[in-house]
Order: structure tokens, then sequence, then C-alpha cells
């Protein structure tokens, strides 16, 4: 059930009150960031919280707009292609809309050129502009990785009638369409953030784990990934180490984690795939973690990482980010935090190699 400040009248007037609080706290926040507080900082707070508690969620792009010959509406494919926990009775695979940057990947033009399929964080539940978002990463990203083409896959949110599978099926469809392309799996790299980055995790195990269906990728790089998903997030955040330091919001991933995960009871691979950690699995793609040390996500990440490398022949690289808060890949626009990004970045083509 939505709360009472995310439905009319008291969503306006929230609205109204939220917008006054922000003008009369703009002074205090001009001057923390004269003298060098994390100004970025509170202004990510202050939306995380907005976006929360009026429940709003960025609308997908599902036609061309403004993105022109770079937007990409992928329908999916037969429902038979997807088994296991990627079907449902009630969700059903859905067309895709994806953003190519900084150029589309045409028809048989793959061959050699490495594609990093993206999905974004947000806790299940929020949505970004698909292209200031894909302009930004794609900058940041193939800097490193030279000639590489970012496809931006705007995976349905959860919300009442889309949770789990949803995610997963649009994020596979990408995948299949990607490699459609003449794209060689081993020129394909997933990439994600946080609650994206989930979902990277759980396209990667589900590859491994359903053989016949799809070639492995050639990488897969994750930012700050939410590797523990409870139907008790908020708390499981509260009680964890620098969540006084971190930018997350409890109610967010109270409100994510209980919009994604379905009702009743899971299979042991649902749950897998919806929860990573103390589900490690065999992987023959290279897997890059990075977790930043103030984040409350850090402990998590990091055990779910030794998980993987000690599974007989996965190769695994753990990437501390020092000083670095949540999802530094998504938020770095206002954290300034470019030293710390960029040795991330290049740790990782290194890793995963030319």
């Amino acid at each position: 059930m939505a709360p009472l400040w995310a439905t009319q009248p008291f969503k306006a007037i929230y609205i109204l009150l939220f917008s006054l609080k922000a003008t009369l706290s703009l002074p205090l926040l001009l001057a923390c960031y004269l003298f060098n507080v994390c100004f970025g900082g509170a202004v990510l707070r202050a939306a995380v919280r907005y976006m929360t508690t009026t429940r709003y969620q960025y609308p997908r792009q599902l036609e061309a707009g403004k993105s022109g010959e770079r937007f990409a509406l992928i329908p999916p494919p037969d429902s038979t292609f997807f088994s296991g926990a990627l079907t449902s009775p009630d969700i059903k695979p859905a067309p895709v809309g994806a953003i190519w940057h900084p150029s589309p990947v045409r028809q048989g033009q793959g061959d050699g050129q490495k594609v990093i399929i993206h999905f974004a964080g947000g806790a299940f539940v929020l949505g970004w502009d698909p292209n200031a978002t894909a302009r930004a990463l794609s900058g940041c990203l193939t800097t490193y990785f030279k000639t590489a083409k970012l496809l931006y896959v705007q995976y349905r949110l959860a919300a009442p009638g889309t949770h789990f599978p949803g995610p997963l099926q649009d994020a596979l469809t990408a995948y299949n369409y990607t490699l459609n392309l003449g794209v060689a799996p081993k020129d394909i790299i997933l990439c994600g953030d946080s609650a994206g980055g989930n979902i990277a995790i759980a396209l990667l195990r589900y590859l491994e784990t359903s053989p016949g269906k799809l070639p492995s990728p050639g990488g897969a790089i994750v930012w700050s990934p939410w590797v523990h998903v409870t139907s008790h997030a908020g708390q499981d955040y509260k009680n964890s180490r620098n969540s006084d330091v971190d930018l997350l919001y409890a109610p967010l991933l109270d409100w994510g984690a209980n919009a994604y995960i379905p009702k009743g009871d899971l299979t042991p691979e649902a749950q897998a795939l919806i929860s990573p950690l103390q589900h490690p699995f065999k992987t023959k793609t290279p897997l890059f973690i990075q977790a930043g040390t103030h984040e409350a996500f850090h402990d998590a990440i990091h055990s779910f990482s030794d998980e993987m490398t000690n599974v007989g022949g996965n190769r695994i690289r753990f990437h501390e980010s020092n000083f670095a808060p949540h999802d530094i890949l998504l938020s770095n626009d206002l954290l300034h935090m470019d030293t710390e990004l960029q040795a991330a970045v290049k740790d990782s083509y290194a890793f995963l190699g030319d």
C-alpha cells in the first residue's frame, strides 16, 4: 500500500512543504559547499527522500523521441525462450526500450566492437533520464574500453503488477538482441550499479545455469551491487556499518525490496537470483566487483566477492574505492570523486583485458 504522502491531496501538500523547506535550506547548503562540505551528498539525500515519499517513478521511454536513431525498441523473444524462475503466471516478457551511446550498433556491424550493456540502479523502483544517464556513463566507461558502444537498458521498474522476474526478463531480452546484431559474446560486457548490479549478476547466473540457452559474455562489471535483498532491507541498512555516513535511505530500500520480491514462497532458484549473497555460482565470465569503503553495503559486497572467489575456476576482482559512499558511478556528477571513479574504471579495464 502506498504511503499517505503518495496519494492526493496529501501528495500536493508534501510537494509544497518540500519545496518550501528546500528553498529555506538553500543558503545553508551553499555555505556547506563553500566550506567544502559534501553539498552533492545533501542534494542526493533530499532527492531520494522526495522520490521515495511521493513514490515518483521516472517513466520508461518506449519511442524514439529526442533519442532518434540511438533508440531501440526491442521485442522479446518467444516466451519459450524463458525458463525456470524467469517464467511467471502474471509477469510476461515485454518490449524493452534501450538507448545507444554514442551511436547504435547496426545489424551485422558488431564484429570486433566492445558493447557494454548497462542496467542502472535505483532500488528497482527509481528510474532516470535515459539520454542524460547514457551519455554520462558512456563518457566515463568508453574512455578506457576503446571503441566501446553502450546500450542503456530501461528495464521495467517494480510497481503494482510488475515485480521479479520482469526486470530480469528485460535484461535477457536486451542481451539476446545484442547477440543477434552480430556482436560476439566475448565482446559483450554486462554492467550495472546498485540494483542494476544485482540484475547484471542475476543475468550472468541465469546464463551460466541455463546451458544451451545463450553463450556467456566476455566480462561483467558491477558497482556497489545490492547483493542482500530482503523484505526488511531498510532495517538491514540501519544496522549496517557506515549507514550513518552513506547516501542511501532506508524507506527507499524497503519500498524497492518489497515491490521487487514476489509474494509467497520463492523457489531456491528465484531466491538466488533475487539475493545473490550466500548463493555463489560458477562462471566462465570474469567478474569485476566495486564497493566504496564508506558505503553500508560494503561488507555484504565484500562477502559476496569472497564467496565467488572461493568457487573453483572463477575469475573475480574486488576493487575498493576509498572514502566512497554508495554508487559513485551514478552519483559522481554530484559527488566529484573523479579520481576514485577513474581508478576503478582503469582497474576494470586492466582486469578484463583488451
